[in-house]
């Protein structure tokens, strides 16, 4: 340690012994100041600062006891350690010494070593100390900065998320708006296509109004699916649920396709263990989830296949497995399942990834399971599990 870098201010009334201090310290490179009497140290202590004291308890007027209490009272010098130096050993002076504010005392007549020894001594406790005040108010300034920097980053997100729920908003009311706006005019081109459907006579002209009109169905069902799937993705409310006949609803969602089933010539089997089958789920949602996977099912089935559908229950679920025999999935599909437009090199109007991406959010609404395969003899599963 440095001695050259500390102050030391020595109070007492005898010059003789203000002498011996000197001697003892100047050749050590410590700046020592004096003070023969307490006022006069406090005095100088309002326009001076030290890294120690060395105070005489028996001084005339304001004697060492009080000096100290008067020093520790000053902001300033709180910290600063005050060795008492005195001829008195008794332990009600020694304890009243450290009740004043002392840290240690010297007794008169004291050794050259032991006084320099308790002066090294306190002057590295003070100057650790100092450090550790230090260290401290640079680590509580770190941290001001951290909470600041961590504040303002925090109002940047919440800034950001309500933003982000506006445009939220908005995306899905521009939504609404377009569905309105397009089923509108749509279902009048339905409407007529059907007509006209019966009224041309030329092979010609019966197939491009048939293609009018299922173009017409398919961009119809288009813009129900991503409505229903924006719908999904922007609720903040748990769904819904009740007891749900998972035969029933899929009988439902094949109803809707019995035209379908029956130009083909398929065969439908439907596991009769199935109508008994109650899950926890939400019933519409559930209904256009089926509608999804089951016409995937009718549509790539060759003419006078199968589908069967069977009871699947696994731990801690209960569902279905919806299976057809048509081609299958491609290797590119079957990585793409459930990315919106990923499945298949399928035409955009088929739709194929919409409506597993939306059998997919409507199981993970349900907290349930979503499992597509292709079988070794032909043909592919897709089985929906829903909790128990």
């Amino acid at each position: 340690m440095e001695s050259r870098n500390f102050k030391i201010l020595a109070i007492d009334d005898n010059p003789k012994n203000l002498k011996v201090l000197a001697a003892l310290l100047a050749p050590l490179s410590y700046q020592v100041d004096y003070a023969f009497s307490g006022p006069e140290a406090i005095k100088l202590l309002e326009t001076e600062s030290y890294d120690l004291i060395l105070l005489d308890i028996m001084m005339p007027g304001m004697d060492g006891y009080e000096t100290c209490i008067r020093i520790k009272s000053m902001p300033a010098n709180n910290h600063t350690p005050v060795i008492f130096l005195t001829a008195r050993t008794d332990m009600a002076s020694l304890n009243r010494a450290f009740t004043s504010g002392g840290v240690d005392y010297i007794t008169k007549p004291f050794s050259p070593e032991e006084l320099l020894a308790r002066v090294r001594t306190h002057l590295e406790l003070k100057s650790s100390r100092q450090q550790l005040l230090e260290v401290n108010s640079w680590l509580e300034q770190k941290v001001e900065e951290r909470t600041e920097a961590l504040r303002s980053a925090h109002e940047e997100l919440e800034k950001a998320y309500r933003s982000l729920q506006s445009l939220d908003k908005a995306k899905t009311d521009f939504l609404h708006m377009i569905h309105h706006e397009v089923r509108t005019p749509l279902n009048a081109i339905l409407g007529f296509t059907n007509i006209l459907q019966d009224e041309v006579e030329t092979p010609e002209l019966k197939e491009q109004v048939s293609f009018i009109y299922h173009s017409s169905m398919r961009l119809e069902k288009f813009l129900a699916v991503v409505l229903q799937l924006t719908e999904l993705i922007a609720r903040e409310n748990p769904l819904p649920r009740k007891p749900v006949s998972l035969g029933k609803t899929l009988e439902a969602s094949l109803n809707e396709y019995t035209h379908q089933i029956s130009r083909k010539g398929l065969k439908i089997m439907l596991d009769p263990s199935l109508p008994v089958l109650m899950v926890n789920g939400n019933e519409k949602l559930m209904k256009k989830c089926f509608l999804g996977v089951v016409e995937n099912a009718i549509e790539y089935s060759p003419d006078g296949g199968e589908v069967s559908i069977i009871q699947v229950i696994r731990k801690g679920y209960s569902g279905c497995e919806i299976t057809d025999h048509g081609p299958g999935f491609n290797e590119h599909s079957l990585k793409n399942l459930f990315t919106l437009f990923g499945v298949g090199d399928q035409h955009v109007d088929e739709n194929v990834g919409l409506d597993l991406c939306l059998a997919k959010m409507v199981m993970d609404a349900h907290g349930g399971k979503v499992e597509v395969r292709n079988n070794p003899g032909g043909g592919a599963s897709v089985t929906l599990m829903f909790p128990d």
